[in-house]
């Protein structure tokens, strides 16, 4: 009788009065559209079965709050050292950048003119 309770009808009530095939489809597998009343008894053995369904789902949600501050810390440390990672790549990037310009101001004296861009003023 517990199925009976569990099964849900997908299609609306007046969908089915439309389509006379389906009573017949219905009908063969065992079901009708006729709403059967549920007992107390099977009313409260569904009532303890959501219950016993959603003390799981709570006791899975239970979390170690420790553990999760711990894993937190730890991505935040992950993330610090790749920014100072990042960082520190930057900045090798702008010394080497650097160094190259000043080898283009050596070669721009050394040939004895101000530079190699054009002589047009901006």
């Amino acid at each position: 009788m517990v199925e009976v309770v569990s099964s849900v009808c997908s299609l609306s009530f007046p969908l089915l009065t439309e389509r006379p095939r389906y009573g017949l489809d219905l009908r063969r597998l065992g079901q009708t559209t006729r709403i059967a009343r549920s007992t107390v008894e099977q009313v409260r053995a569904r009532i303890a079965m959501l219950r016993e369904k959603t003390k799981e789902a709570a006791s899975a949600k239970a979390f170690d709050f420790d553990k999760r501050l711990e894993e937190i810390r730890q991505r935040e440390q992950a993330e610090r050292e790749a920014k100072k990672a990042e960082k520190k790549a930057a900045r090798e990037a702008r010394l080497i950048e650097a160094a190259q310009d000043d080898e283009t101001e050596s070669m721009t004296a050394m040939m004895g003119f101000g530079g190699f861009g054009s002589s047009k003023k901006n």
